[in-house]
């Protein structure tokens, strides 16, 4: 019952126009199907099932390409004015709780120097955060293992 709800309620969505993250904000469960998040997530469904459809294409022509996203990365670290604005960034997106924004900016400075002590702090201090309000065993599991990865990074 869950399942075919959300099912349907993607393939909807996507037959509206909407791309995956639109969805992965907006599909929600009805009161009498949520029975918590322990051990899956809604959105991870919900990217799943789109995935499932329409393939790795999401509707953006850059991605059909061999050359991924990073590749502009050190261009925006430059025009941001330099990693130590970025990361600043970043610290500022975790102390607002939008500690996911803080992962990508710290995914653009590491892509770029992936010693670079600062953004390896700022990365954990997001994973951190994220990990203190998880109940989901998986992402939890996730966290802990990136947790693990970042601090293995920094030099004592």
């Amino acid at each position: 019952m869950r399942s075919r709800y959300v099912h349907d309620e993607v393939v909807k969505g996507m037959n509206a126009g909407k791309d995956v993250y639109t969805l992965m904000n907006e599909v929600h469960l009805p009161p009498e199907l949520n029975v918590g998040e322990t051990y899956g997530k809604l959105t991870w469904s919900v990217r799943g099932i789109y995935e499932g459809y329409a393939g790795w294409f999401d509707l953006n022509p850059a991605t059909i390409y061999a050359t991924p996203v990073s590749a502009v990365y050190g261009d925006m670290i430059r025009l941001a004015g330099g990693a130590a604005a970025v990361i600043a960034l970043a610290l500022e997106r975790v102390q607002s709780g939008k500690a996911v924004e803080a992962l990508h900016l710290t995914d653009m400075v590491l892509a770029k120097d992936a010693s670079n002590q600062p953004a390896l702090k700022a990365r954990l201090v997001a994973l951190e955060a994220l990990r203190a309000s998880s109940r989901n065993t998986n992402e939890v599991g996730w966290l802990l293992y990136s947790i693990r990865e970042s601090k293995q990074k920094l030099t004592p």
